[in-house]
């Protein structure tokens, strides 16, 4: 055991400590958010907890990270084939087509999509004369345009777009023309009536009940304005754990999953609730600077991909609990209920921990001009 904390040493025990800390914190108000509802619902929670604990400590010392960039491309064929999977065996809930039945085990193949993709981006930008050409990135915003469509198609656009988001931002940051940039945010503001009129009529709602709750307060504005007085309701410390109305009286829809959020606010208050964001600014950030610091370019883009997703979805999902985003259908990381996204975001984790691990280890940050002149 002894040995075992020596070992996390080596890694970022910051970043460890923080995913210990939420995943602890997911099973504590998974339970409050579903004892009422699901008898059992806090007890696979705690089955997945005890799995992403085992990934991020003891894979970092097994799996080198290197070893998934052989294989990317075959992480991005197999998610693109469980997505299409999806179409024909899926299983639908609440009206969406988003999960393969295993059995013992709902996979959700769009997990699978937003670890594979930022897997393959980030080997295929460290093997590609940088800065990009405009060739490379049609090549890999092409390739995540396949996951995209496809579970746009789920309907999910909230995971589609976090399969692409972090992918461009990631080509940025490989030093794209800034002409190229600027050209193709214009071209997303020129086709915007376009993909405004290509959207789901639910979909088009969301966004009018998010920019006018009062409009629909009992219809598609339901989940902004009850996730608004569940948090506001909490005040600075919270109705106190167990003790919250909006949740236990079935105010408050996905509770468990997409509001868990409004659950903490409720029941913890402000002052929790801040403390939760804080950890995941933290934790992106702390990623991000592993990555900056690395020198070799697999790593770097690994690190800024795994910073991106993270704090991208946290961001996205708290948004939307408390009103200043449309609801999309976004669980928070390591929070919300789910394995499969649960054992994804654990796996980046340990993907991390590795780079940092074999950066002390082998030494390599800031040995040579390529960390800045990549």
């Amino acid at each position: 055991m002894f040995n075992l904390f020596k070992k996390i040493k080596q890694t970022d025990p910051i970043v460890y400590l923080l995913t210990v800390f939420l995943l602890i914190w997911s099973v504590i108000n998974i339970y409050s958010a579903s004892y009422h509802e699901y008898s059992n619902l806090y007890i696979k929670q705690i089955v997945f907890v005890s799995i992403a604990f085992s990934i991020i400590t003891f894979l970092p010392f097994l799996i080198e990270y290197r070893k998934f960039g052989y294989i990317s491309f075959y992480l991005y064929l197999v998610s693109v084939i469980l997505l299409i999977l999806v179409k024909f065996f899926g299983v639908s809930i609440l009206g969406a087509k988003r999960w393969i039945n295993l059995g013992f085990f709902q996979l959700q193949p769009s997990e699978v999509a937003k670890f594979s993709m930022i897997i393959f981006s980030a080997y295929f930008i460290s093997n590609t004369k940088l800065p990009l050409s405009f060739k490379d990135f049609l090549k890999i915003m092409g390739l995540s345009a396949i996951p995209f469509i496809l579970i746009y198609s789920q309907p999910d656009l909230g995971s589609g777009i976090l399969v692409v988001l972090p992918v461009l931002v990631m080509v940025f940051l490989a030093k794209f023309n800034i002409k190229y940039t600027i050209g193709f945010v214009l071209a997303g503001i020129i086709l915007s009536p376009f993909i405004w009129t290509h959207l789901k009529d639910y979909q088009k709602n969301r966004i009018i009940a998010f920019l006018n709750p009062e409009s629909d307060p009992k219809g598609t504005a339901y989940h902004i304005i009850q996730s608004k007085i569940a948090i506001g309701s909490g005040m600075l410390t919270g109705k106190g754990y167990l003790q919250g109305s909006q949740s236990k009286y079935y105010f408050l829809p996905e509770q468990h999953t997409d509001f868990i959020y409004a659950t903490i606010g409720e029941e913890w208050g402000f002052v929790v609730s801040f403390l939760i964001l804080t950890v995941y600014f933290i934790l992106s950030l702390r990623i991000f600077y592993i990555g900056m610091k690395t020198n070799e370019l697999f790593g770097k883009f690994l690190c800024y991909g795994i910073a991106l997703i993270i704090g991208f979805q946290a961001f996205i999902n708290i948004a939307m609990n408390v009103g200043m985003a449309p609801v999309v259908g976004v669980p928070l990381p390591f929070l919300s209920y789910g394995g499969t996204a649960l054992i994804m975001f654990s796996l980046m984790i340990m993907i991390v921990l590795n780079i940092e691990y074999i950066n002390k280890k082998e030494g390599f940050r800031f040995h040579s001009q390529d960390t800045l002149n990549y």
